[in-house]
């Protein structure tokens, strides 16, 4: 038995060697102190920032807990704007990091102004899932803060991760090895807590804790209550030497908060039945166990502890877990915290208390994430309609959530019971006619892309409310992403001037039903349509209207299809200030707008531009690999990014993949439909055949593209072409008379294009490039030409080099 003099259970010691090793956080920019839960990371942390860093120094604590990847990004931001308020911002609106963004996050980062002493804490950085956290880590290591040291705890991350973070003069790494307590210190550990143990005793200990504090001290608890050192797992060790040791009434308590991802002082005295001054002494008792995050003021549960506590939540009873809920749902409902008052009432089956509370669609389309999603759809389906009947204004913005989660085929079921609901509800006839046109306005997005039938439900919804509706949040996007509104709504051939006049005489009625949500978007498709019929001044003058009228109400994505659309007429002028003014609003306004519908808006806007000069190199690389899915853009938007995905597979001369890929691209444009982007892929679909030798297609699909264009007069699609088609024209169903106007177009924009300093090919590399237009090898060229290969090769290089290409399937849409 050990020899036990005054025993302080509590007491806290950091080895020297520690100390020393963490004191290398203030020579490198960012380190990451890694090792599994539960070898005292945050408390040594803690302790070194308390005892080795000087007052003067700002120390930032950021303890990041299982919430959604964009919550904790907005954390994160909130960190950085203490001390540089831009860089914050600019991060916040590039969106959550991932692999599209990643590169722009370290530019920013690499721009941060931090001249004095800072510490910026990322404690518990595991909690944050991240897609590629070891990148992420990487590209913060190279901040421009000269004062700003970043330190990251985190529990043991992934191989990949591991490839990204490499010690460098930037990078500095503390692992387990360092953390895990020697022999030497386990035994000044235990006799400063009043316990003097045998090297025998020094061996066991260590052997079973593997050098862990947590262990260590669960351990002490065990021998001081036992007098023999506990065998078993972790959960065994906490559940014998701390768990056995609590009143029943601690236990409960400890359950009960385990619900939180953090909790006040507050909600813990309110669960406790403890005063608030005997609640926080036993919560800091426990401080091994229980983190105070002091920037915030909250309590959070160590991650083991806490899996402990989840546990031994489920072995009670389905009654008691409700009970529990339930109250928490209160308090979370006090603190004004809507994710987990939603969630507790739901889990606690008063879902009732849910639906009495005051709720909107855009509070509960914040909410929706993979979790919510079964949470939401359940409590439509399965809540009694005596029930719903007792609370109709939260029917709407509930059924409204359905759309946001791609479950419009569920809406519209619901959409009978709801107006049943509203109509043998209590309420007065006024607020049933206001509810009922609540309703209205949702079923018309139902309608998209239709815009009478959308009208129709808007003139509905109106005469219904009188006024204005609460279902739309006026700083919502409007365009679902899309740089362009001809392309959203132009969905029949031959009727665009049509649809032109519709767009004018409905968009007013949404405007009073939304307080002018969209903004100038029925002037911006005209002024669309009149750049791609030619008309470049009056296209130019109605862009202008309507980034005014879209400024005025502040509809920034409405005023980003304006700057993409100057961009266009600049490049048909070869006006190089124009679209260098253009770019870079178009890459200011992106940063303004932070909505995850706007995050690719920048991308497809600017790689639409890019295909045009033949620079794939400033193509994002999602859209260069084509990698157009529902993680990126919704539905509505996915057909534009075909446009561009298209021209780069024909730029590659991968005809064989272009149509295979085409043939999707059809598929999801004829969902609403939309023709603008099948114009474009059926002319890809034309050059492709004929590059293959398949002539009788290409002048097919050559046709089906005329057929749906020329109707209406657009012909920017195939001046945009012309290289690649001109040879297919006489031979299509195009009349001289268009054919003029594609030619004229085409000499406009190729006049422009020029000025910006398309380079010439000399004569050589127009007899090469024949060539290559003809699949021959360098050494067939050599011989044809009587060359040597190696010049061959060289004169290639030249040209990927002067057009900044990186095959020569490229080469082979350049104009002979």
């Amino acid at each position: 038995m050990a020899r036990i003099k005054q025993v302080k259970p509590e007491t806290l010691f950091f080895p020297k060697r520690i100390m020393e090793r963490m004191n290398f956080v203030k020579s490198y920019p960012l380190t990451l102190i890694e090792a599994p839960s539960g070898f005292g990371k945050t408390t040594s942390l803690r302790f070194f920032f308390d005892t080795h860093v000087p007052e003067t120094a700002l120390v930032i604590w950021r303890t990041f807990s299982p919430e959604s990847p964009n919550a904790s990004w907005k954390s994160f931001c909130t960190s950085v704007g203490v001390f540089d308020t831009n860089a914050a911002e600019r991060l916040l609106s590039t969106g959550t990091p991932n692999a599209d963004n990643l590169s722009e996050i370290r530019e920013i980062f690499r721009q941060i102004c931090c001249p004095d002493e800072t510490y910026l804490v990322l404690d518990d950085f595991a909690a944050w899932k991240l897609e590629s956290n070891g990148m992420f880590l990487s590209a913060l290591s190279e901040h421009g803060g000269r004062g700003l040291h970043i330190v990251a705890a985190s529990q043991v991350m992934t191989e990949d991760a591991h490839r990204s973070i490499l010690p460098s003069a930037r990078f500095f790494l503390l692992q387990e090895s360092v953390l895990a307590f020697s022999l030497d210190d386990i035994d000044a550990y235990y006799r400063s807590a009043g316990i003097s143990l045998t090297y025998v005793q020094l061996e066991e200990v260590k052997q079973i804790t593997g050098g862990w504090v947590m262990a260590l001290y669960l351990q002490l608890l065990s021998l001081i209550e036992t007098g023999n050192f506990e065998k078993g797992s972790m959960q065994n060790l906490i559940h014998n030497a701390l768990w056995n040791r609590l009143k029943f009434k601690e236990r409960e308590f400890l359950m009960a908060v385990s619900i939180f991802p953090r909790f006040s002082l507050t909600q813990a005295v309110a669960l406790s039945g403890m005063s608030a001054a005997e609640t926080e002494q036993f919560l800091r008792e426990k401080r091994v166990f229980i983190n105070h995050d002091r920037e915030v003021r909250r309590f959070y549960l160590h991650a083991l502890f806490r899996n402990f506590l989840t546990d031994q939540f489920v072995l009670l009873s389905d009654e008691k877990q409700k009970s529990i809920y339930l109250t928490g749902g209160d308090l979370a409902e006090q603190a004004g915290d809507r994710v987990n008052t939603l969630r507790f009432y739901y889990l606690s089956g008063e879902w009732e208390r849910l639906l009495a509370l005051p709720l909107t669609s855009y509070e509960i389309a914040d909410v929706v994430d993979e979790h919510t999603k079964p949470m939401i759809l359940d409590i439509m389906e399965n809540t009694p309609f005596e029930i719903k009947k007792k609370y109709p204004s939260s029917m709407v913005p509930l059924a409204f959530t359905l759309f946001f989660l791609n479950e419009n085929q569920r809406l519209l079921s619901f959409k009978e019971e709801i107006l049943k609901v509203i109509e043998q509800s209590n309420l007065p006839d006024a607020q049933k006619n206001a509810l009922s046109g609540e309703m209205e306005l949702l079923l018309s997005f139902l309608e998209y892309n239709r815009i009478d039938d959308m009208s129709k439900k808007h003139r509905k919804a109106l005469d219904l409310l009188g006024g204005p509706a609460t279902l739309i949040n006026v700083k919502s996007t409007w365009t679902f992403g899309s740089p362009s509104v001809l392309y959203m709504f132009w969905r029949e051939s031959g009727s665009l001037d049509e649809e032109l006049i519709q767009m004018e005489e409905c968009m007013p009625l949404y405007y009073t039903l939304t307080f002018g949500h969209g903004s100038g978007a029925e002037i911006i498709m005209r002024a669309e349509a009149y750049l791609l019929r030619g008309e470049l001044d009056q296209a130019e003058i109605l862009c202008h209207k309507a980034m005014f009228t879209a400024d005025s109400k502040r509809q920034n994505s409405i005023y980003q299809c304006g700057i993409f659309l100057l961009a266009r007429i600049a490049i048909m002028r070869g006006d190089k200030s124009m679209l260098q003014n253009a770019m870079n609003s178009l890459e200011e306004r992106s940063r303004q707008n932070t909505e995850d519908l706007c995050r690719y808006t920048l991308d497809l806007a600017k790689g639409f531009i890019m295909v045009l000069f033949g620079r794939d190199g400033e193509i994002s690389p999602w859209l260069l690999e084509g990698e157009i899915n529902d993680k990126r853009l919704v539905i509505m938007t996915q057909p534009f990014a075909f446009i561009i995905y298209g021209r780069i597979l024909l730029g590659r001369g991968e005809y064989q993949k272009l149509l295979g890929v085409s043939e999707f691209g059809l598929g999801i444009s004829g969902i609403f439909p939309n023709l603008l982007p099948q114009v474009y892929i059926k002319l890809y679909r034309a050059q492709a055949f004929e590059a293959l030798g398949i002539h009788t297609q290409a002048i097919e699909a050559m046709n089906d593209a005329l057929d749906i264009a020329v109707p209406d007069g657009i012909l920017l699609p195939f001046a945009e072409n012309y290289e690649g088609i001109k040879k297919l024209l006489p031979d299509a169903n195009c009349d001289d008379s268009t054919l003029k106007k594609i030619r004229n177009l085409y000499e406009t924009l190729a006049h422009g294009i020029d000025a910006f300093g398309r380079k010439k090919l000399t004569f050589r590399e127009k007899e090469i490039l024949e060539f290559l237009k003809k699949d021959m090898t360098n050494k067939e060229i050599a011989e044809r030409m009587h060359l040597s290969p190696n010049t061959v090769r060289n004169v290639i290089s030249g040209m990927l080099e002067k057009y900044d290409f990186n095959s020569r399937e490229q080469l082979k849409v350049l104009p002979e």
